[in-house]
C-alpha cells in the first residue's frame, strides 16, 4: 500500500474483513506512537517492533542508516522475523512491502 493510504484504521478494517495489508507510514499521522517517530535515533540497522495482540497488527521501525527510519504497518506479519543478509538485519515486513512497490507507477504507465 502506498504511503498516502497506510492508515492505522485502514489496516484494520481491510483485516476485520479477511484482508491483509502491509505498507509504509508517515511519521507524522496520528496513530504512530511517539516512541516509533523518534526511533531514528537508535543505533542503524535496528529494529522497533510494536504489536496489538488482539487485532493482530505490527507496526515497526527500522532504521537503515544513522538520523533515518522506515515506519511500516501491517496486518501479514504476527511475528517479526530479521533478514541478515549483507549484514543490514532487515526486517522481513520491509521485503514483502518491496515486493508491492511501483504498483501505481505501473498502472500510470499501462494508462
Amino acid at each position: 500500500m502506498d504511503r498516502y493510504f497506510t492508515l492505522y484504521s485502514t489496516v484494520q478494517h481491510l483485516f476485520e474483513h479477511g484482508h491483509t495489508a502491509t505498507g509504509a507510514v508517515f511519521a507524522h499521522r496520528r496513530d504512530v506512537l511517539a516512541c516509533l517517530r523518534k526511533a531514528a535515533r537508535y543505533d542503524p540497522y535496528s529494529t522497533l517492533a510494536v504489536y496489538e495482540n488482539n487485532k493482530k497488527i505490527t507496526m515497526i521501525n527500522y532504521v537503515p542508516r544513522k538520523n533515518s527510519n522506515v515506519l511500516l504497518l501491517t496486518s501479514c506479519h504476527a511475528k517479526l522475523k530479521v533478514d541478515n543478509q549483507q549484514g543490514f538485519k532487515r526486517p522481513n515486513i520491509i521485503n514483502h512491502c518491496n515486493l508491492g512497490k511501483g504498483g501505481v507507477d505501473s498502472m500510470d504507465a499501462k494508462i
